[in-house]
């Protein structure tokens, strides 16, 4: 059984993801590696995801290589998966997921999220406070929708969220 993490840029999926990996001893996928890989592999350039999706692919294209990424993942186990956070805007790619999987949210509010973003030494479209609200507002119901379970963010420890989800998922993969 794959633990999928769903959420906002900067929710914390990745650093999350790799602690709660190693605290279950299961592999770590990141969707937005497997895509900069599908990337390179079409391209022959290696950009980052901010550089593939403002300046390559935009938006429409880059949902397509997105549900790619997500095809590989149909059948992966026993990992642990980090999604990007627009990802579940294409219904397919929950639907992969669900499928014998448990979908975590990590939600951290729109305040941290903010300071996160503005925190990184990276380009980013959320650098825009009003994308940023508005993505926020516009998946916040979806990710709550399809997660199995929630987990607050914004205390930004590492390793106590990954031992939080650790506990809330131990029943759920006997």
């Amino acid at each position: 059984m794959n633990i999928v993490l769903i959420g906002m840029k900067s929710s914390g999926k990745t650093r999350v993801g790799k602690a709660l990996s190693l605290m279950l001893n299961r592999n770590f996928l990141d969707t937005d590696e497997i895509l900069k890989s599908l990337f390179f592999k079409k391209f022959q350039k290696k950009k980052n995801i901010f550089e593939i999706f403002q300046k390559f692919l935009k938006e429409e294209k880059f949902r397509i290589l997105e549900h790619d990424a997500f095809c590989y993942l149909k059948n992966i186990k026993n990992s642990i998966i980090a999604t990007g956070g627009g990802s579940v805007l294409n219904e397919k790619n929950y639907k992969i997921l669900k499928n014998s999987k448990i979908i975590v949210y990590l939600k951290a509010s729109i305040d941290t999220l903010k300071k996160r973003i503005q925190k990184q030494k990276q380009n980013s479209i959320f650098l825009d406070e009003k994308l940023l609200e508005k993505a926020f507002e516009s998946r916040e119901g979806i990710y709550e929708n399809i997660a199995d379970i929630t987990i607050q963010t914004d205390n930004n420890d590492i390793e106590k969220i990954a031992f939080e989800i650790k506990n809330e998922t131990k029943y759920l993969y006997v």
